[in-house]
């Protein structure tokens, strides 16, 4: 008997213990992320060539979330980022692609969100794509979001779009013969703020950061 008693006591700890550690847990975590990179070779700088954008100290950032405190959070963690080198943030709600090639580009585009509230701790996370360009090509977001045809977002079309996004802005630059080729393309997939009920946290603020942080490596890359 007092061996089933001590079992019984040492089960109920163990379970003790790691409904604690659940409850103080609190980070970031991504199910799938990637990224998309291209800097390729300037073209030679000769007649019908021309640079871009217009005002590269100036950064367009649009912002397209499902939830207002959410939105709030990534434009407030974007500007601390690209102020920190030196850049003058423009957050706009018209069209993006009235600002082509007029200064650098920042979209955030987050179709999916989810939230979980359970006994020891909650969780709020998001589905996107972080997109910027150096030359300001807006007009391949703008083109690329309105030929998809996509009825649900999975881990796939993400992905897929952030491969197009990259892959058909360096195209377009081509063609219109423009020096300044640089994009990039960040996407995650189920990227989620963990807060523990014993722990205090913003999940919207730990999202926005873990976006910002990797828009201030793009802006640090040469």
């Amino acid at each position: 008997m007092g061996r089933v008693i001590w079992l019984g006591l040492s089960a109920v700890i163990v379970l003790s213990l790691a409904a604690v550690a659940l409850a103080s847990e609190s980070g970031v975590f991504s199910g799938l992320s990637g990224k998309y990179q291209a800097s390729p070779s300037a073209a030679p700088n000769v007649s019908g060539w021309r640079s871009a954008p217009e005002d590269p100290q100036t950064v367009y950032v649009s912002i397209i979330a499902p939830n207002a405190r959410l939105k709030e959070a990534v434009e407030s963690a974007l500007d601390n980022v690209t102020r920190s080198h030196g850049l003058r943030p423009v957050h706009v709600s018209e069209p993006i692609a009235d600002h082509d090639l007029k200064g650098r580009i920042v979209i955030v585009y987050l179709p999916v969100d989810f939230w979980s509230d359970g006994l020891l701790r909650s969780e709020y996370g998001v589905s996107g794509v972080l997109y910027y360009s150096y030359p300001g090509d807006a007009k391949t977001f703008a083109e690329l979001m309105l030929s998809r045809n996509v009825p649900e977002e999975t881990s796939e079309t993400i992905k897929e779009l952030a491969r197009e996004l990259s892959s058909s802005s360096v195209r377009r630059l081509r063609e219109e013969r423009v020096l300044n080729q640089s994009v990039s393309v960040a996407y995650w997939w189920n990227l989620r703020a963990v807060v523990g009920k014993l722990r205090k946290g913003d999940p919207y603020g730990m999202i926005a950061r873990e976006i910002a942080a990797q828009l201030n490596e793009f802006l640090g890359d040469p």
